[in-house]
């Protein structure tokens, strides 16, 4: 298969890439646990399963718009990813790390932090919303919408925490993209709340000598304690574009500009821009010459959406080199991927084309 194809939508190559991704969510391997995702930690193993079934959740309900004739297939997947983010074996991560305070029981408070499990999981349930309007997770929708509105308003740096004491700007991208998508798909005007939101995360958490994301910033301050990277960036950048395209599209061409490089024809993206000094961690992946795994494929996804053939194409070949596919019975799977791998590829292939990210 080749990128021109699939960056065009190519029913059977984002066909196989979903046939790929089910078998992890779907019949007997749909009981992941954390313990199957080795990553040496078991915080890192919880956030990982996590994101298999939020990556793979995104990239059902991204064909299902783009390929109508799917949708009651996907809009099922969808729900069966929300199911398993919301059972207590995937959620446990969050819960731990919270003393025990699960998020949904802190929901009832009607204020919340668990900046990524609520923002990663409520931009899934609104794209289900986008999909299936009277989805069975309709109400919870709503409510974690608003009392993420709250939180935000309340919140003296503009942004919740993902753990105690840890706050994200890139968790809180996904926070604001899911209350923007949040009002597309109901019809609530959330626009001057997201403007107001929107003016004070530009100028308290983009570098503006790079144009580029911070990754940790101290919840007493706001001040950074991280530098502006690029796998916060381009992953921030595809969680934003659902709710202010200006501003993903920004941070887009901050990556491209400050991050992007060509070696023999593959494209690369750096963890940290030329001249800075980092080291590689769990958000990034490992490094290679300061190339980061996790930039790299995000920005993937970020090519498709702002219609950046070029690099999507560059991009594309990296991830075949690198990830080593190989399709099976018109399943196609990333050997060294493993879940997580398969459902980052599937999502951000298939990301929404067109002007930045509509769908």
């Amino acid at each position: 298969m080749g990128s021109g194809r699939a960056f065009d939508g190519d029913g059977k190559f984002q066909g196989s890439l979903a046939r790929g991704v089910e078998k992890w969510i779907h019949g007997e391997n749909r009981l992941l646990s954390p313990d199957s995702l080795q990553t040496g930690y078991e915080l890192f193993n919880g956030e990982w399963l996590f994101g298999t079934y939020f990556m793979a959740g995104m990239g059902y309900g991204q064909t299902a718009l783009e390929h109508p004739e799917w949708k009651k297939r996907h809009a099922a997947l969808m729900t069966e990813c929300v199911d398993n983010i919301l059972d207590e074996r995937v959620s446990e991560f969050d819960t731990d790390s919270w003393n025990g305070q699960s998020a949904l029981s802190d929901l009832e408070d009607g204020t919340v932090n668990h900046a990524a499990f609520f923002g990663y999981t409520n931009l899934l349930l609104s794209l289900v919303r986008m999909v299936e309007p009277d989805s069975k997770y309709a109400e919870l929708n709503d409510r974690i919408t608003a009392a993420l509105k709250k939180s935000l308003s309340q919140s003296p740096i503009g942004l919740i925490a993902t753990y105690p004491g840890e706050y994200y700007p890139v968790d809180n991208c996904a926070v604001a993209g899911s209350i923007g998508l949040h009002g597309r798909a109901t019809g609530t005007d959330h626009t001057e709340f997201l403007e107001t939101w929107t003016r004070s995360f530009r100028e308290r958490y983009i570098d503006p000598e790079s144009g580029l994301l911070i990754q940790a910033v101290s919840g007493s301050s706001g001040l950074p304690i991280d530098q502006a990277r690029g796998s916060g960036t381009a992953l921030g950048a595809y969680m934003i574009s659902f709710s202010d395209r200006k501003l993903g599209r920004e941070l887009f061409l901050a990556v491209k500009r400050e991050l992007a490089d060509t070696i023999l024809g593959f494209g690369v993206i750096r963890e940290y821009p030329e001249g800075i000094q980092g080291k590689g961690d769990i958000d990034s992946g490992p490094l290679i010459l300061g190339y980061g795994i996790s930039p790299t494929g995000f920005t993937l996804g970020l090519s498709r959406i702002y219609g950046d053939r070029d690099l999507y194409r560059r991009i594309f070949a990296t991830s075949d080199l690198f990830g080593t596919p190989i399709s099976r019975r018109g399943n196609r799977n990333y050997i060294l991927g493993g879940s997580l791998g398969d459902a980052i590829m599937f999502a951000m292939l298939t990301a929404p084309p067109g002007q930045g990210g509509d769908i």
